[in-house]
Formats: C-alpha cells, structure tokens, sequence
C-alpha cells in the first residue's frame, strides 16, 4: 500500500508503450530516436506485445520490507539485462543513451536505496510519487524505516544495497549506466527512479558518472538530495 495504483498499471503502461500511446512513445517518434521496452517481471504478465522485448526473471520482486528483494542470481540477471540493452544500442550505432522506467511503487524502492547509500532517513527523502496524499506518504516512510532497519545489522555492501531495495528495472538501469560508461557512450540520467539507478551506478563502480548528462530535476523530495550527492547540474 506505498502506491496510490495497484501494481497492473504497469503491466497497462507497458501495453501503452507497444501501441505507442505514451509520451516516450510520440517524443521518440518525433526524435526519429529508437524506442525499446524491456519486461523484467511485471507481476501481470503482459504476452507478446510488439515492440517489447521479454527479459522475464520472475513476477516481481519480493516485498524488501520483509526479505531481500532479489536473489544474487536475479540481481545478475537485472544487470546484464541493462548491459544487453545498452550493447543492442551500441550495435544500432547510437550516439546516446536514454534509460527509462515503468514500475508502480518504484519511487518507495528508489528511496530505500537511496537512504541506505547517503544514510538518510526516509522521511527526507520520500514523496507523493504517482499521487499519495499525505496520510499515503507517511505510511510510505514507515514501510520504508521499517525495511532499513531490518536489514540494518547485515552491513550491506553496494550491490547488496541495490539486491535489498532494488527492482529489477532499477537493477538492470543501473547495469547500463556502467556498462555504457565502460564503452564510452554518453548517457542522459532523467528522473528520480534512474538517478537512483546513477547513485547506485556510482557507487558500485566509482568514475562512470563522468559519462552522465542530467535532464531535470523533479518533485520528488529524494531527487535533489540524489542529484546533489552525484554533484549533478
């Protein structure tokens, strides 16, 4: 309940994407720019849907508030899933890369992350995300101080920050981020769900920000204190 939509959304935006209904679908019509969608596991699964490519590791990940999110097996996964994404670019001969998200209830995993990376308490970080109220926000802290401080005492390394709290779109753009800096191929950071996935970037592989370009900085209450962190104009 840290989400004002039920998680089907997802699998529903996902759809939009194929048909072409969403924004990033007509901005990247008008850009003449390559539009790729990448299912890691919607819980709803979506079939065969042109246009989207089916990287399935399971039906979501598990509740963090309880266990780990990912296995070490699924977060491997994730991440080769955004190295493969980026290689598919490469090979298309692309001058830049865009990572983007579609997760309801992302922003929660997004601030858990980003708490436990800058040691921060959730009630700094978290927000409305898709349209809590108040009462929504608060109950979303909770859950979210809850977690930490249950995987608290397993002193968790970088990448076990981003297999606890992570999602697998989260996981796997933060795979992307440093396999395309790896490769030298500049990347736009747009968005609080993806500059979670740069701060977890940055902080598994020190250096690959110097290839990140930021777009914007949004309402979120987490995204100034992310963008502030990578020294991001």
């Amino acid at each position: 309940n840290v989400s004002a939509f039920p998680q089907v959304v997802t699998t529903e935006m996902v759809k939009n994407f194929s048909r072409g209904g969403a924004a990033i679908s007509v901005l990247a019509k008008e850009l003449d720019a390559k539009l790729e969608v990448v299912d890691l596991g919607t819980v709803v699964e979506a079939g065969e849907l042109a246009g989207v490519i089916s990287s399935r590791i399971a039906m979501g990940t598990e509740n963090f508030a309880k266990q780990a999110a990912m296995t070490e097996e699924q977060l491997d996964k994730a991440l080769n899933a955004g190295i493969q994404a980026v290689q598919r670019a490469i090979n298309s001969d692309v001058h830049v890369f865009i990572g983007g998200d579609m997760g309801i209830a992302n922003t929660t995993s997004a601030t858990a992350i980003a708490c436990a990376y800058l040691d921060k308490a959730a009630v700094d970080l978290a927000g409305p995300g898709t349209g809590l109220d108040e009462q929504g926000v608060s109950h979303k802290v909770r859950v979210i101080e809850q977690a930490l401080l249950k995987h608290q005492a397993a002193s968790l390394s970088s990448t076990e920050i981003l297999r606890f709290f992570g999602g697998f779109e989260i996981a796997a753009l933060t795979g992307a981020y440093i396999y395309a800096a790896q490769q030298g191929l500049p990347v736009v950071i747009d968005g609080f769900i993806a500059t979670a996935a740069a701060l977890a970037a940055t902080k598994i592989k020190p250096g690959c920000d110097s290839w990140f370009i930021y777009a914007h900085q949004s309402h979120e209450p987490g995204h100034h204190l992310i963008l502030t962190a990578l020294n991001a104009e």
